[in-house]
């Protein structure tokens, strides 16, 4: 299993800047800038700073899904929404950015973890997550996302 640290981290950023920027998805929407800003919304959102998505989760995926997903039983499911009445009220799992904002994140979320200074936020599908869950789902999720655009190498 691979640890979301700094050569993690740093790897990931390579990785996203060798997708090109016309590439399709295999799946979903996503183009390569929404792709940055989800994963700055997610590294914010870990660290409280997001637009604030109200808790999706449920009794299913906090204590059946959750389980499957952090280990590695399946995969996270592809296009995976918020429920239409938060889309309707513009709630988004993104924030704008580009390469150098999530970089700066990334940093600055591994030194938070590092120095002990960061209050993990609950998840709004998997609910109360502590470091070492919101760790594993990182890189869960950034993998999922890689694949999304064939960068999963």
């Amino acid at each position: 299993m691979q640890h979301f640290d700094s050569d993690y981290a740093e790897r990931l950023c390579a990785r996203i800047e060798g997708i090109p920027e016309d590439r399709a998805p295999s799946w979903g929407s996503l183009d390569r800038q929404a792709l940055l800003e989800h994963f700055i919304w997610a590294l914010r959102h870990a660290m409280g700073r997001s637009s604030r998505v109200p808790d999706c989760s449920t009794r299913f995926t906090r204590r059946i899904l959750k389980p499957l997903i952090f280990s590695g039983i399946i995969r996270i499911p592809k296009n995976i929404r918020l429920p239409e009445p938060l889309t309707r009220q513009g709630i988004r799992m993104c924030e704008p950015g580009d390469m150098e904002t999530l970089q700066a994140l990334l940093e600055e979320y591994l030194r938070r973890v590092q120095d002990d200074e960061l209050i993990p936020s609950p998840h709004p599908f998997f609910g109360k997550m502590d470091i070492d869950e919101w760790d594993r789902l990182h890189v869960l999720h950034f993998e999922h996302h890689l694949r999304q655009f064939s960068a999963d190498t």
